[in-house]
């Protein structure tokens, strides 16, 4: 996922998307144009979708930050490393019975 702008309209879901070192416009899929700043981005959009009633600044569209500057992002790509001691990922894994030792199996009944 990429830094992003995002306003919801009854005209389709807007979006001004940071692309390399520029930004792009977008109408639901659809890419309208590209820019060099998220302002010219937000000025074009205005124009070509008056009737969508879009906010005046950027500040009053949702900022969708990039996934590595997520706390959770950063955290799966730091445990995504590590190993738990104790562990051979060679061997087979060994099913354990959750059953407590006074319960009987399924297949055995207690008539005997």
């Amino acid at each position: 996922m990429v830094s992003q702008y995002v306003f919801p309209s009854s005209r389709g879901l807007f979006r001004i998307v940071k692309h390399g070192h520029r930004w792009r416009s977008l109408v639901e899929a659809r890419e309208v144009a590209r820019h060099d700043s998220a302002e010219a981005a937000l000025d074009a959009l205005r124009q070509a979708w008056p009737h969508a009633r879009l906010p005046q600044v950027l500040s009053e569209w949702r900022y969708v930050a990039d996934a590595a500057y997520l706390p959770h992002a950063r955290l799966a790509r730091t445990t995504n490393g590590f190993r738990i001691t104790g562990i051979d990922p060679s061997q087979p894994r060994v099913r354990r019975s959750r059953r407590g030792p006074g319960r009987p199996s399924r297949d055995v009944t207690d008539h005997g």
